[in-house]
């Protein structure tokens, strides 16, 4: 018998890119990449927007929450990535999942880095083989343009250099509406 504990979904889904749409949307070079992006500012979206994205995020979620909860849509942004542009290794403090929606790509250049790599070195010695053949300490996500992908927030990523391809990006809450 084989258990996975404490594993890490993260979750792919098609997404109609028709559906989706962004209004208003002020770019700016933002971190230490200066990548244009619309981060931190008032991104208006439809309410049809709204509702398409969250309703696949929910379609997503729901094979892993069995209990009542509503979504809600905290940030929106979009990311432009021209001339090797790229992003640092990050996470999104203060929501429960988070999503990158795959607008304009030729392929995905989005790596997950594995939350327990530094504490499961530290019990491995420095040439252990266990440490290769068992500790993953990245995954490069396979997307492709009309994708998105979903993951819990706490989950370091960060987006490998590349050219002319945009995405967007956004954070959910989980509110629990169990009624005790």
């Amino acid at each position: 018998m084989r258990l996975n504990l404490f594993s890490i979904p993260i979750y792919i889904s098609n997404i109609d890119l028709d559906k989706i749409n962004l209004k208003n949307i002020k770019l700016k070079r933002q971190w230490l990449s200066q990548t244009e992006s619309s981060h931190g500012c008032l991104n208006e979206i439809t309410e049809g927007t709204r509702a398409h994205i969250l309703q696949t995020i929910v379609k997503l979620l729901n094979h892993d929450i069995h209990k009542p909860y509503e979504i809600v849509l905290s940030s929106i942004w979009q990311n432009n990535y021209k001339n090797n542009d790229y992003q640092d290794r990050h996470s999104h403090p203060g929501s429960h999942f988070s999503f990158i929606i795959y607008k304009k790509v030729k392929q995905s250049n989005t790596v997950f880095f594995n939350p327990f790599l530094q504490l499961m070195e530290s019990y491995c010695s420095k040439n252990n083989p266990i440490k290769t053949i068992l500790i993953d300490s990245f995954f490069k996500v396979e997307c492709r343009e009309g994708q998105i992908v979903v993951f819990p927030s706490f989950l370091e990523h960060m987006v490998l250099k590349h050219n002319n391809s945009v995405t967007i990006s956004g954070n959910t809450i989980i509110n629990d509406t169990t009624k005790e």
